[in-house]
């Protein structure tokens, strides 16, 4: 009995030996290895793997663009299914997002972000709209009415995408001091379709309401401008407004204020001498406006814009709320002295700050065309593909490779173990 258990041990150890070899010579899934390009993909070559008995053991895909998210679906379920599919290819980074744009005349923000410097072709139902270049970070664009569905092209990758939200927005309080700068900026804001309130101080304790003069709350308001000293008594209310989810634009006279310390991005300097004079006759841009720069700056504070080394536009959040603080004052010469442009530009500029700081909850809206609301957005294509089959060195393989592996571990140890009980049986019983 002893020496027959030898032999079945003995028969153990080539039966281990026989599934290592089985197991490295063997296809994952079926017995047979599919390469395919692109153009092939398209076809019904997905159907036909999948009607088959035995899906093949492994399919390549050599790829010139990214495959439909549907197409991508398939893969990741044959993939699931036991086929090991790779792919390889030059595909570029390709991301676009949609968002609304927070002002009165509404329009839409679109974000594209792509391989550095590389071209890429913005488009609608109707036809190409711009070709941009998604620098660093990326790129973006302000479209007044655009499709339904956006798309993206770029180095064999198309992105998509639809916005299907809209933004709720309400009244703007001014508070300032009678005077030029208060006079333009609430006219500035009403010419692009703002609904203004105004408390304008005309002497002290005495204040003209513009509007129903309501409390300052989210309610009524998406956001408070304080252009100057006038403000004060209100810093408490705006900070409870900033507070609970509104924005707040400050002028450097309102930044100083001590009520505003808890929300300035940073200090008011002092004025820039370069910024007070400039040639005669010359036309006023936001260049040449006088400029406070916006010192100290908070440690969660960003700058927006750098005007010749000095901040000149920075933002923070304060819990819920945004504040953007402008280093630039008497705007109200640009509106006067600014050549032709010089009216809408300025207007487009207030309209432009308030945009970035609104309380401006979204709202769903109705698609602007039959279906529109069934577009399935494909805004990151390749990570997308990614994400159902893994990267060009295949994630899937590397899992089928390592479930492979611990099968030949298993049976590694199983024949180890077989031939040491065989040797140290024979040895025991005197035989060599």
């Amino acid at each position: 009995m002893r020496v027959r258990g030898e032999w079945a041990l003995r028969s153990l150890v080539i039966a281990a030996l026989l599934g290592m070899l089985w197991q490295t010579l063997r296809p994952a899934g079926g017995s047979t290895a599919a390469s395919i390009n692109r153009r092939q993909l398209g076809g019904n070559v997905l159907t036909t793997w999948s009607e088959m008995p035995i899906a093949p053991g492994s399919i390549h895909l050599q790829l010139d663009s990214t495959p439909s998210p549907v197409e991508r679906a398939w893969l990741g379920a044959l993939s699931g299914a036991g086929t090991e599919v790779t792919w390889s290819g030059d595909l570029g980074p390709l991301v676009i997002g949609a968002s609304p744009i927070a002002t009165p005349g509404g329009g839409t923000k679109v974000s594209v972000s792509g391989a550095g410097g590389s071209p890429v072709v913005l488009s609608d139902e109707i036809g190409a709209i711009d070709t941009i270049r998604a620098q660093g970070l990326g790129a973006s664009v302000a479209l007044k009415r655009p499709g339904s569905r956006l798309v993206a092209r770029a180095k064999g990758a198309i992105a998509s995408t639809a916005q299907t939200d809209s933004v709720t927005l309400r009244k703007v309080m001014v508070i300032g001091s009678a005077g030029w700068e208060s006079k333009f900026v609430v006219a500035a804001l009403e010419e692009e379709g703002w609904k203004v309130d105004a408390f304008i101080r005309v002497a002290p304790s005495v204040d003209v309401t513009q509007g129903s003069g309501a409390a300052i709350d989210t309610s009524r308001y998406s956001a408070v401008v304080a252009l100057d000293s006038a403000a004060s008594p209100y810093a408490a209310r705006i900070t409870e407004f900033v507070r609970a989810g509104g924005g707040l634009v400050l002028e450097p006279g309102a930044a100083v204020l001590e009520g505003m310390s808890t929300l300035r991005a940073g200090n008011a300097g002092n004025v820039l001498s370069s910024t007070v004079s400039r040639e005669a006759g010359e036309s006023v841009t936001e260049t040449s406006l006088r400029l406070r720069p916006i010192t100290s700056l908070r440690a969660d504070a960003i700058p927006l814009e750098n005007r010749n080394g000095s901040i000149s536009l920075a933002a923070r959040r304060v819990r819920a709320g945004r504040v953007l603080q402008t280093g630039y004052d008497e705007t109200w010469r640009w509106r006067m002295d600014g050549g032709d442009d010089g009216l809408r530009d300025h207007r487009q500029w207030w309209s432009g700050l308030l945009s970035q700081v609104v309380y401006a909850p979204e709202a769903p809206r109705a698609p602007k065309i039959a279906g529109a609301a069934a577009i399935t957005a494909d805004e990151s294509p390749l990570s997308g593909l990614i994400a159902s089959i893994g990267p060009a060195a295949s994630r899937n393989s590397a899992s089928l490779s390592a479930n492979k592996g611990n099968r030949m571990a298993a049976l590694f140890a199983v024949m180890i173990l077989a031939l040491l009980t065989e040797v140290a049986s024979r040895r025991s019983r005197g035989a060599s």
